[in-house]
């Protein structure tokens, strides 16, 4: 979506609006200006944005109000604020009501903002169970299919300002799930997620609570954590499992008494967020071993909901499939592709150790492969000859990558697209040392 992408912009400077289009339409972005935030308000459903950059301060409308009553026309659309360097506190606000993100004027680098922009808009074009807006899910049809009693347990604690944990192997749309959590719960803020496994110990704790300026070096300005982005809304923690025990001690306070400091600061900041979490992992073992809080374990086993691997609702893979053929061909550009008769077999014998993620990255190489209109599913036999036995395959997995980057960890790491303390952890758990 990064070229093409349709992008509003609301900003009462008519210079500065003009600057920041030029720079856009460079890049081949379909921009629309307005210069009056109530005029947009009448006129932008008609453009769709995909995406709008607006000022937050206007004579007749500040931003804020805007996004908020923006946000009813366009509920699908990111926002980003503009502010001076005087009023970050206001776009922190502004990311509270809905914003994704916000830049500061004059533009420090239009390289950044471009850059930023692109990131943005490259998210919302991956129509993928682990994307991070809850309008990127599935329809529940396909999201559901074969687990219809876990979309009743949702539809009843939806609503609720109930603690959940789901547990699951890897690439079973835990991810999707919990935002499909948020689209029917009452919540006005924003769905806000963080992989605790995929962000380095050292940089998890400013990541969750945020920090202040000058609490330590590079700290140039202060930055909202995704808790205090999360404020209304749903914060989903993946991978919760990978906190360290510090991490753990702090989290148990908010899940306690709704309230935090930011790295450096004395301030106490309330939050009104509903937390989600997830993992692949056994928790219960966990406390059993040491390894994680049992107190914290308790806050959140209060609502757990068990999502099955693919190789259990075998019966709807072919449905989940096409839904997937359809949306990764469009993704990519080659519509009209359809499934041949033998893959369809494929896919109903193949016990899939890497659940819907791998159905979807196996499907968008045949996708793109394809020769005509037909798609032929090849299987790897190596992981198929080691069966449903998940922890040999991803031991396997993690040998041939340390192999192949003469153990170099940090390359390994990067060829498996995991962190580098996810595989320290992995090396242990495997006796690999």
């Amino acid at each position: 979506m990064s070229q093409n992408a349709r992008i509003s912009i609301v900003e009462d400077d008519a210079s500065f609006a003009s600057f920041l289009k030029t720079i856009l339409a460079d890049e081949e972005y379909s921009v629309q200006i307005f210069n009056d935030p109530e005029l947009a308000l009448k006129e932008i459903n008609k453009f769709s944005p995909h995406l709008v950059i607006t000022d937050l301060k206007m004579p007749k409308m500040n931003g804020i109000k805007f996004i908020e009553k923006a946000k009813d026309i366009l509920p699908d659309t990111e926002f980003i604020v503009i502010t001076a360097f005087g009023t970050i506190p206001s776009a922190v606000e502004a990311m509270k009501k809905g914003a994704i993100d916000y830049i500061t004027k004059p533009l420090s680098s239009p390289e950044e903002f471009l850059e930023a922009i692109k990131k943005i808009l490259n998210k919302k074009s991956m129509i993928k169970f682990s994307d991070n807006k809850t309008h990127d899910i599935p329809p529940f049809e396909i999201l559901f299919a074969g687990i219809e009693e876990v979309y009743k347990m949702i539809k009843d604690v939806a609503k609720t300002d109930t603690t959940l944990i789901l547990y699951g192997e890897t690439g079973t749309g835990k991810s999707a799930i919990a935002k499909a959590i948020h689209q029917i719960s009452n919540r006005k803020g924003a769905f806000v997620e963080i992989n605790c496994a995929s962000i380095p110990e050292s940089l998890i704790e400013s990541e969750l609570f945020g920090y202040e300026k000058g609490a330590f070096s590079g700290a140039i300005k202060q930055k909202p954590g995704r808790i205090e982005l999360a404020h209304d809304g749903t914060l989903f923690l993946d991978e919760i499992g990978e906190l360290t025990p510090s991490i753990q001690a702090k989290f148990l306070r908010v899940l306690q008494d709704k309230s935090f400091e930011r790295v450096g600061g004395l301030e106490t900041i309330k939050t009104n967020a509903r937390f989600i979490t997830a993992t692949n992992r056994d928790l219960k073992q966990m406390v059993k071993e040491g390894k994680f809080r049992e107190d914290l374990y308790f806050r959140l086993n209060v609502f757990p909901i068990f999502i099955p691997p693919l190789r259990d609702r075998k019966h709807y893979i072919p449905k989940i499939a096409e839904y997937l053929v359809e949306t990764i061909s469009r993704k990519v550009g080659r519509e009209d592709k359809k499934l041949s008769k033998n893959s369809l077999e494929i896919l109903k014998t193949y016990s899939f150790p890497g659940n819907i993620r791998e159905l979807e990255n196996m499907l968008e190489r045949a996708i793109i492969l394809a020769k005509d209109d037909e798609i032929e599913i090849k299987v790897d036999s190596t992981l198929e000859l080691e069966g449903n036995d998940l922890r040999a395959i991803e031991k396997k997995a993690i040998v041939d990558a340390l192999k192949k980057t003469n153990g170099n960890k940090k390359k390994a790491s990067e060829l498996l697209r995991i962190s580098l303390r996810t595989l320290y952890y992995k090396i242990k758990e495997y006796n690999l040392e």
